[in-house]
């Protein structure tokens, strides 16, 4: 079940980050954040960095999973969360980069 959870907190993380959406939903709601005067900056820090995206996402996937949420595992599912999304985005991008040698 929790390697469910931190696969699911990688997907969140890789779509928001990532994907477009369907009919470039996301792209959408990226750029509309991003592009906001007073918040804009700490979205386009948080998406640039997948250890705070995954950080958020671990808490998300958590309180969505959870039935009864404790304030120990939400830390520990934040935590986990970004960090599984560090590794697993820098693997991914270095097995990525030795596919185009």
């Amino acid at each position: 079940m929790i390697l469910f959870n931190l696969l699911a907190t990688y997907g969140l993380a890789f779509l928001i980050n990532e994907s477009d959406g369907p009919w470039g939903i996301m792209a959408w709601i990226r750029n509309k954040l991003i592009r906001n005067k007073y918040v804009g900056t700490f979205f386009y820090k948080l998406l640039d960095c997948y250890f705070c995206l995954g950080f958020h996402c671990g808490w998300i996937v958590y309180l969505l999973s959870a039935e009864k949420p404790q304030w120990n595992f939400f830390i520990l599912y934040a935590l986990a969360g970004g960090i599984f999304s560090l590794i697993l985005d820098a693997t991914l991008m270095r097995l990525y980069s030795q596919q185009g040698e």
